[in-house]
């Protein structure tokens, strides 16, 4: 049963009105069901209802819930406590309600309502809660979204359907549902193991993994981050199942300390206009076929419900100057709040938050699709809270367009500074060691750089550049966690070293500067760190002075330096080393002594029965 696949596709319905009924069959429980019939072998239906009409309460089109797809789901045989949370999204402040499917609908096939599993209707939460047959039971669920209060709905056509308030109806049965939306998944019971309680042979989720339900807030272009993290003790857990959109990217897994394994997992968001939310489910199994509990979580385009409009925001060939109320923010004060870089200060007067944010700083992501030029920044709450997968919210999502030109003999709409200019073409680029003069390794999602807690971490920037005269200058470094940059260690700041652990390695080349920093020293135990730095290239040879903020002032007005850029680097996966120490060399000591001791007392045994052999 380890082997199945999810196929999804989309189809589009062309409406003559507001409300959506579709009902479908396929054959996509073949390959679970192993039932003797063959017409139910390979039958399989669900029916869908929507009313999309314009709400009176808000105006706004009824939008109904989104379950999220789950995997193929496996309990113990003797696990009675095990819980499955549906994690529903709704956006409406409706009442959810789930139910069985009713063959007189046509909602189901099976249309069973196991024994083994008791369905919560009013919370949506599956429990397994008796002694089940091992096999494969298909859950055939109908999702119902009710009005809090009594609403009309009014149509394209200008016809009006009420719906009455559901805490008026004595059940669900005797009104009708704003939607009714099908969800259908599978659990297979399996063999018994000694302990269900999740950690010991099922694998346990454990920070950073983001907490089931969380809903992650994101513009068109960003990147969403997060990491999977499961221990077993007395298992060895062999994979992480993700299913979500399929532009999904998931990193390699890897373990720490033989017990802790992770994954981490990235999404690009891009110009997407539907769906406005997007779930992604994961669990973890063992080599054995255990699972962890299935985590759901949401990625929800756009704002809070309860956000107001965007800032005002003027885009400039260098800049980005954003004008925001406080009440945007919900009046956070300003060390709570951060850019992409967290180095960068989020500043105002009492009223408004005002910003100028460089294009190539500050965290700052530059993209490009067929007709624009992207820069996308955004203003986020900090976290306080250090189980929190990623701040709270995001509060501003920021983002400038530039036409790109349809002559390419042209200078493009997104002018290059008169700096640049001067300066050409060059890029930056991080690289890690474990040695200083050693072999360097660029890492990436799919090729991370490995490390112990013990090691050395030696940071290479490098500006890559045709231009012999140029200078490199490292503004900044920060090295941090990928969910948390607010809470990363800062290295170098204005130019200065600015860590304990934090040493400098001169090398002979102008464009490179090398760092290193002891991992173990870091504040935080994690097993997964970025490196960012600000940097930008000067016109002259480095300053001879330590710290300094930018280039050193030259003969030229203003070509002293480029514009400031920010690079990233990672991730670097550190793998937890435990510090033997003096007790270790004792220990080893006291064993090669006993070892001679031995070897001495076996000689004499011989020689003593050697010379008995010749008496």
């Amino acid at each position: 049963m380890a082997n199945w696949c999810l196929l999804d596709g989309v189809k589009i319905f062309h409406l003559h009105s507001n409300t959506l009924h579709v009902r479908s069959c396929g054959d996509c429980w073949s390959l679970l069901m192993e039932s003797p019939r063959e017409t139910e072998r390979f039958r399989f239906t669900f029916s869908l209802f929507a009313d999309l009409g314009r709400r009176s309460d808000d105006a706004a089109t009824n939008t109904p819930p989104q379950p999220p797809l789950l995997p193929v789901l496996r309990v113990p045989q003797n696990c009675l406590r095990t819980t499955y949370n549906l994690t529903v999204y709704e956006g409406n402040g409706d009442v959810l309600r789930c139910r069985y499917g009713l063959r007189e609908r046509r909602e189901c096939v099976h249309c069973a309502q196991h024994h083994v599993l008791k369905l919560d209707q009013e919370n949506c939460v599956l429990h397994y809660n008796r002694l089940g047959t091992k096999g494969v039971y298909i859950l055939e669920l109908m999702i119902e979204e009710y009005p809090r209060d009594t609403i009309l709905l009014t149509h394209g056509d200008g016809t009006q359907t009420l719906y009455p308030a559901f805490e008026e109806a004595s059940s669900t049965q005797s009104i009708k549902a704003l939607s009714s939306i099908p969800m259908q998944f599978v659990i297979i019971v399996d063999n018994t193991i000694s302990e269900c309680a999740f950690g010991i042979f099922r694998p346990l989720l454990v920070h950073p993994t983001p907490p089931n339900g969380a809903r992650i807030y994101a513009s068109n272009y960003d990147e969403i981050n997060f990491t999977i993290k499961a221990i077993s003790i007395n298992e060895r857990i062999t994979a992480f199942t993700v299913v979500g959109p399929r532009e999904l990217r998931r990193s390699d897994t890897w373990s720490m300390d033989d017990r802790f394994v992770s994954v981490n997992v990235t999404w690009s968001v891009g110009a997407h206009t539907v769906p406005k939310q997007v779930p992604v489910c994961f669990l973890s199994t063992t080599s054995s076929g255990l699972q962890s509990e299935p985590r759901c979580i949401w990625i929800v385009l756009g704002f809070p419900e309860e956000q107001p409009p965007a800032a005002d925001l003027q885009c400039l060939p260098d800049f980005m100057i954003v004008c925001a109320p406080r009440t945007l923010v919900a009046n956070l004060p300003d060390d709570r709040l951060q850019l992409n870089d967290a180095s960068c200060n989020v500043t105002g007067n009492s009223t408004h938050l005002l910003l100028v944010i460089p294009l190539s700083g500050c965290g700052t992501v530059l993209l490009e699709d067929k007709s624009n030029y992207i820069f996308t920044n955004k203003i986020f709450s900090r976290s306080r809270d250090e189980s929190s997968v990623q701040p709270s919210w995001v509060l501003v999502p920021l983002m400038c367009k530039f036409l790109r030109s349809t002559n390419a003999s042209e200078e493009t709409n997104v002018q290059k500074s008169t700096t640049d200019k001067v300066f050409r073409v060059y890029s930056f680029e991080i690289q890690f060691s474990k040695e200083f003069n050693s072999s360097w390794w660029a890492a990436g999602p799919d090729s991370p750089f490995n490390a112990t807690s013990k090691d050395h971490l030696y940071i290479s920037i490098v500006a890559n550049s045709n231009e012999s005269s140029r200078s490199l200058h490292v503004e900044s470094c920060q090295i941090s966690e990928p969910h948390n940059s607010s809470a990363g260690v800062t290295l170098l700041q204005q130019g200065c070293l600015n860590y304990s652990t934090v040493e400098e390695h001169q090398t002979d080349n102008q464009k490179e500067k090398v760092y290193s920093v002891k991992l173990s020293s870091l504040p935080w135990h994690t097993a997964q760190v970025f490196v960012t730095c600000s940097v930008l290239l000067c016109d002259q040879a480095p300053s001879p002075h330590p710290c300094t903020r930018g280039c050193v002032p030259g003969t030229g007005p203003w070509t002293d330096q480029s514009a400031l850029q920010q690079v990233r680097a990672g991730p670097v996966h550190i793998t937890k080393q435990t510090d033997l120490g003096p007790n270790y060399a004792v220990i080893t000591v006291g064993l090669a002594l006993a070892g001679t001791v031995v070897y001495i007392v076996l000689i004499l045994l011989k020689r003593s029965f050697v010379g008995l052999y010749y008496r």
